[in-house]
C-alpha cells in the first residue's frame, strides 16, 4: 500500500541521517512560517525544491520535518498538488527506527487514478475517499489533535475525526498506531508529480489537555468490524443515504466519522419526486457540492430520462436506481414499495416481468450502480429465496457484468441475499454499500453490508468506486431515447 512506502521512508529518514539526537518540546507557542525562507528557518527540510517563495516536494524521499516534538497542537498547512502527486502528514512520529503516531493522507487525484484515499484521510482509522481538491489547487489542511480527539480538515470541512479509545483495537503490525508525543513530518511518496507549500502554522497546546468521554469503538461486533475494515484499507463507504429534509449534511458525516465511514447523499429525482428538472438538480448540486461527501443523483422511475440533460447529470459522481418503479404489460405503473400500487396476478409471471424490467435499465439507462436490488413487494417477499432463482440471479449478474454496473448491498433490506452475492462476485460484478435511509433514525451502521463482506470474502479490489471527470457514463452512453418501462 501507498502507507507503507511512507511508513518505510520515515523509517529510512531517521535511520540513516540520525538527524534529530537533541530535541525540543514546543508547548504553549505559535510559529506561523510563510514562505521558503522562514518555513527553512522553523523546520527542517530535507530533499526539497524550490519555487518562486514555496516548498517542492518532488523526489519520494522529500520531506519538511518538525525540529520540535509536540503533543496537543492546531496544526494548518496551505498546500497545493500537481498530477499524480501522494504524501502524508505524520504526526507523533519519534526519531527512532520503529513508526509510530498517525498520518493524514494526501491525494487529489482523479477518482480510479492512483490511491481510493484522497487527501484528509486518516490513514488507516477514519479513512476519507471524497475527492474535496483538485490538482493543481491551492487548498488549506487542517489538523487537530486535544487529549484523544483529533480533527482533519480540508479548506474548513471536516474529513476525519477519531477519539482514541483507552484501549485502541489494532491488526497486528499496528499497534503503536496511537497518540503520544513527537514529531511532525510531511513527506513525499513516489516521484510522480508534486507537493507544493507555501505556508505552515502551529501552534501548541499545553499537553495535558484532558480526554474526551465520546468513544465510538465499542465493544459489539460491529464496531470492532468497522475498526478492521479500515484497517484494512477497505472502502466503507454508503452510497445510498438521503438528508430527507430531517438531516444535514454536518450530521449525516457526523454520524458517518463516528462509526468509520464515508457518505454519498443524493436526492430523489424524477415525476413526482423533489427534483424535477435541470433547474432543481442543478440547485441541489450547488448545495451540496462543497461538502465531504460523494455527490450522487438518485433516478426514479422510468420517466427520470425524460426529464434531465446528460451535462446536468455528468456533474454528479455517479447515479443510481433501481427496478421499484415501472409500467407492467397491462399499462398499471407500479410502486413496489406501496401495497395499494402492486399487482401479482401470477408470481412466476411477475418475477419473469420483473426480471425483464431489470434487464432493460442496466442495458439502456446509463447508471452506475443498481440499488435496493432483487427487492419483491410484500405480498411475495416470503418466498424470496424461491422466486430468486439460480437462473434469474445468473440472469442479472451477467447483465451487471455486461453493462459495467455496480451491485449494492442494501443494509436496510438486506439485499440481494448472501447466495446471490456470492455469485456476482464470482462473475466479477462490483460492489456498491448502501442504506438507502428514510430519515434521521434509521442510518444504522452497515450491519448487512458488513457481514455480506465477509461472508462472501469481498475485497477492496472489488468496490465500484465513481468514474473520473469526463469520462462519465451518460456522456458516452447518452439517454434512451424511450423509456424502459
Amino acid at each position: 500500500m501507498h502507507y507503507n512506502n511512507f511508513l518505510k521512508g520515515v523509517t529510512l529518514f531517521f535511520v540513516v541521517t540520525g538527524f534529530f539526537a537533541c530535541t525540543t518540546v514546543l508547548e504553549d507557542q505559535i510559529i506561523i512560517s510563510s514562505g521558503h525562507d522562514q518555513i527553512a528557518n522553523d523546520w527542517a527540510l530535507k530533499n526539497t525544491d524550490l519555487s518562486g517563495n514555496n516548498v517542492v516536494l518532488g523526489r519520494d524521499d522529500a520531506a519538511i520535518i518538525s525540529k520540535f516534538t509536540v503533543r496537543n497542537f492546531d496544526l494548518g498547512m496551505r498546500i497545493k498538488t500537481t498530477p499524480g502527486a501522494e504524501g502524508a502528514v505524520a504526526f507523533h512520529t519519534p526519531s527512532g527506527s520503529s513508526p509510530e503516531g498517525y498520518t493524514v493522507f494526501i491525494n487529489n487525484s482523479e477518482y480510479r487514478s492512483g490511491s481510493t484515499m484522497k487527501t484528509g484521510s486518516l490513514s488507516l482509522i477514519r479513512n476519507f475517499f471524497v475527492r474535496m481538491v483538485h490538482d493543481e489547487e491551492w487548498f488549506d489542511l487542517g489538523l487537530s489533535v486535544r487529549g484523544n480527539h483529533i480533527t482533519v480538515t480540508v479548506n474548513g470541512k471536516i474529513t476525519s475525526e477519531y477519539y482514541e479509545p483507552e484501549n485502541p483495537l489494532r491488526l497486528s503490525g499496528l499497534e503503536d498506531m496511537v497518540l503520544s508525543s513527537g514529531r511532525i513530518i510531511l513527506t513525499k511518496s513516489g516521484n510522480s508529480g508534486c507537493i507544493e507549500v507555501s505556508e505552515i502554522s502551529i501552534e501548541a497546546l499545553p499537553s495535558g489537555l484532558p480526554r474526551k468521554a465520546e468513544s465510538f469503538e465499542t465493544n459489539d461486533e460491529i464496531a470492532r468490524e468497522l475498526t478492521m475494515l479500515n484497517q484494512e484499507g477497505f472502502p466503507l463507504i454508503d452510497y445510498h443515504g438521503h438528508l430527507k429534509d430531517v438531516l444535514t449534511v454536518k450530521e449525516i458525516t457526523r454520524h458517518g466519522r463516528n462509526h468509520g465511514f464515508n457518505y454519498g447523499i443524493s436526492e430523489n429525482c424524477g415525476l413526482n419526486f423533489p427534483v424535477t428538472d435541470d433547474a432543481s438538480l442543478n440547485a441541489y448540486y450547488e448545495k451540496i457540492k462543497g461538502e465531504p461527501v460523494f455527490k450522487a443523483m438518485q433516478c426514479e422511475g422510468r420517466e427520470w430520462i425524460t426529464l434531465f440533460s446528460p451535462e446536468a447529470i455528468a456533474q454528479y459522481d455517479y447515479i443510481f436506481t433501481d427496478a421499484l418503479t415501472f409500467t407492467d404489460h397491462k399499462g398499471r405503473r407500479m410502486r413496489l414499495w406501496i401495497e395499494e400500487e402492486v399487482f401479482v396476478d401470477d408470481e412466476e409471471q411477475f418475477m419473469d416481468m420483473l426480471v425483464e424490467k431489470i434487464l432493460a435499465i442496466l442495458s439502456q439507462e446509463p447508471v452506475d450502480i443498481y440499488v435496493n436490488p432483487t427487492f419483491l413487494p410484500e405480498e411475495i417477499n416470503h418466498n424470496y429465496d424461491r422466486l430468486w432463482t439460480a437462473k434469474r440471479m445468473d440472469t442479472v449478474i451477467e447483465a451487471l457484468v455486461e453493462y459495467d454496473v455496480a451491485l449494492e448491498i442494501n443494509a436496510r433490506y438486506r439485499i440481494p441475499g448472501i447466495e446471490f452475492i456470492k455469485r456476482a462476485k464470482a462473475a466479477g460484478v462490483k460492489f456498491a454499500l448502501g442504506t438507502n435511509n428514510a430519515g434521521e433514525h434509521d442510518l444504522g451502521r452497515l450491519e448487512y453490508s458488513i457481514r455480506a463482506i465477509r461472508e462472501a470474502g469481498i475485497t477492496p479490489d472489488e468496490m465500484f468506486v465513481p468514474r473520473p471527470e469526463g469520462n462519465k457514463k451518460v456522456s458516452s452512453m447518452g439517454l434512451p431515447e424511450q423509456i424502459t418501462g
